[in-house]
């Protein structure tokens, strides 16, 4: 574990080849990605997504709007949660770092403290906003960020 006030570091290969890996579902022109809300694609990143929070000990909740929120517990069953996150799916022309650097960035802070021993006093959300783009029906984007999970 870490010393108090000492700068910690997140694991960069791990998190760069993360990025890789999602990156390769729904290639898209010029580099970028294809993944649209409710398309296979983006059911395949979710499922990777899931994957990896299973494998670093977070418990997965979906809300009637498709966000998924992988929580880490705290210590304290009554502490407010610490939300991170952003998109997995993208426009029809994303880039390959749009939304996803956020979802998986909450990610790997979650497991480089998991490799330091660290605990938290708060749960520790990381949140993947479904539809966040607007792609699927631009007069109803983003409102999964409204409503309460379980």
């Amino acid at each position: 574990m870490s010393a108090p006030g000492e700068n910690l570091k997140i694991n960069g290969d791990r998190l760069w080849d993360s990025l890789m890996d999602m990156a390769k579902i729904g290639p898209g022109i010029a580099g970028g990605n294809n993944r649209q809300t409710l398309t296979d694609e983006d059911g395949e990143g979710r499922h990777l997504f899931q994957r990896w929070c299973e494998a670093a000990g977070l418990s997965m909740g979906v809300d009637t709007m498709g966000t998924m929120f992988a929580t880490r517990a705290g210590s304290n069953p009554d502490a407010l949660p610490v939300y991170v996150g952003s998109h997995l799916d993208t426009q029809p022309t994303g880039g390959k770092y749009d939304g996803v650097l956020g979802v998986l960035a909450g990610l790997e802070v979650i497991r480089s403290m998991n490799d330091l021993g660290i605990k938290t006093k708060h749960p520790i959300v990381v949140t993947n906003w479904a539809n966040e783009e607007g792609a699927l029906c631009a007069g109803h984007a983003g409102l999964g960020r409204f409503r309460r999970h379980a």
